[in-house]
């Protein structure tokens, strides 16, 4: 029955159907040929839920988003265009220092995506870069929002590997392999504008730079705040998260007076939309995970895979292999929950990794997937801005994904790049 029910989650995703409810209607019909109590069901689908932790994910998407529609996104592409312009590729690094300087602001690649493309893939377009280009840079750099905290991801991560990390930690850990992720797509692009000749902008003055700096500085302060207030103790992440909301409103509303009544409406119906998917696919996620973990499904992956008789760094790799693929296939969170109980007890008992380390690469990996088809949510976002349908972008995509998963290599066998911050906390 076991296998009945993973081969209907595969069917049910072929024909379309979203993927919390794939989850959700495979395990439901597990739990009723198995004879088990329907409560059950209902007590595993909520029961989980109900953490302190879990406020923090409603409060900082609505923080994020009253950023957004206070129109912040202008202030810090403005930032971002008077520092990397006069490369080549100007547009193009433009995409990617902005969706580094959105991802402490908003803490979602999705708004990113959105926010920084509605803005750029037009201006890209009107000065001669192809669409299909256009598209795959701001899909692709768009990732760091989850990896650049705050970011929500990381609180789910944090809230299923249990006592060994905290949000905090998370958060710091996820500091320097977003910059590397950035310092990659910059490269990338620079390396693409070169052979394509596409066009470099002219050079700023330090005048401009520091009058755009300043008027993004309150902006650019939040994800700072956030951290220092959590590190030092100040507020745990769900407090954090709420004093976010706070600030953007009063940014919003007092300093940059950009928010009004319809704007906050709008970013609280959003806010709601938002959290309920990703709460909807979290509880759907829980049960499908419950099933899996009381018929041994780990256990049997994890004795398969050590069964192999791979050295550390050879299981290491075949684990990372196995997330990219799944990241193609599937969505981030459902990822989360299915893999982190049968790899992470393979990276710390058999592998001998930090806990934390193994995290970020769980993280960094599966973030790679929401720019690749045929489920990539910001490369969907992308392409209905750029108006490029999503298949012809696949060659434009393939050097950005292929950085990405140098920098997910870099990170596995260099545990200093993600540990050595938290280290010093």
């Amino acid at each position: 029955m076991i296998w009945i029910m993973i081969a209907s989650f595969f069917l049910l995703i072929i024909l379309g159907i979203p993927i919390a409810f794939a989850m959700g209607a495979s395990a439901l019909m597990y739990i009723v040929v198995a004879g088990i109590p329907l409560e059950m069901l209902t007590q595993r689908f909520f029961s989980n839920t109900q953490s302190f932790a879990f406020l923090a994910i409603p409060f900082f998407i609505l923080a994020g988003n009253l950023m957004i529609h206070g129109n912040i996104a202008q202030r810090i592409i403005s930032v971002a265009d008077s520092m990397v312009r006069q490369l080549p590729g100007g547009l193009g690094c433009v995409s990617v220092v902005t969706s580094m300087g959105m991802a402490g602001v908003s803490g979602s690649s999705i708004a990113d995506a959105a926010s920084t493309g509605s803005v750029l893939i037009p201006e890209m377009k009107k000065k001669g870069y192809s669409a299909k280009f256009a598209a795959s840079i701001n899909a692709s750099s768009s990732v760091v929002g989850i990896i650049i905290p705050p970011s929500s991801t990381m609180i789910i991560i944090a809230w299923l590997v249990g006592s060994d990390i905290s949000v905090g930690e998370m958060f710091i850990a996820g500091i320097v392999p977003g910059i590397l992720i950035g310092i990659a797509y910059l490269i990338t692009t620079v390396l693409i504008a070169l052979k394509r000749g596409y066009p470099s902008e002219k050079k700023p003055t330090l005048k401009e730079f520091l009058s755009n700096l300043r008027r993004a500085s309150l902006a650019l302060l939040l994800p700072f705040l956030l951290i220092s207030a959590i590190i030092f103790g100040v507020a745990t992440a769900t407090e954090a998260a709420a004093l976010a909301v706070v600030y953007a409103l009063l940014l919003g509303l007092f300093v940059y007076k950009t928010l009004n009544w319809n704007n906050i409406v709008r970013s609280l119906k959003e806010s709601a939309h938002g959290t309920s998917i990703v709460m909807v696919t979290i509880c759907a996620s829980m049960i499908f995970t419950w099933v899996l973990i009381s018929e041994g499904i780990p256990r049997m992956i994890s004795d398969a895979l050590t069964g192999l008789g791979l050295p550390s760094w050879g299981l290491l790799l075949v684990l990372v292999a196995i997330m990219l693929v799944a990241g193609m296939i599937m969505e981030l969170v459902p990822n989360l929950f299915l893999f982190i109980p049968i790899f992470m007890p393979i990276a710390t008992d058999i592998i001998g990794m930090d806990p934390m380390h193994f995290a970020m690469i769980m993280l960094v990996t599966f973030a790679l997937g929401m720019f690749t088809p045929p489920v990539g949510a910001t490369l969907f976002i992308s392409c209905f801005i750029a108006k490029v349908k999503i298949e012809e972008t696949v060659m434009d995509v393939l050097p950005y994904f292929l950085a990405g998963v140098a920098v997910v290599l870099i990170i596995s066998f260099f545990p200093f790049t993600v540990l050595l911050l938290p280290s010093l906390f």
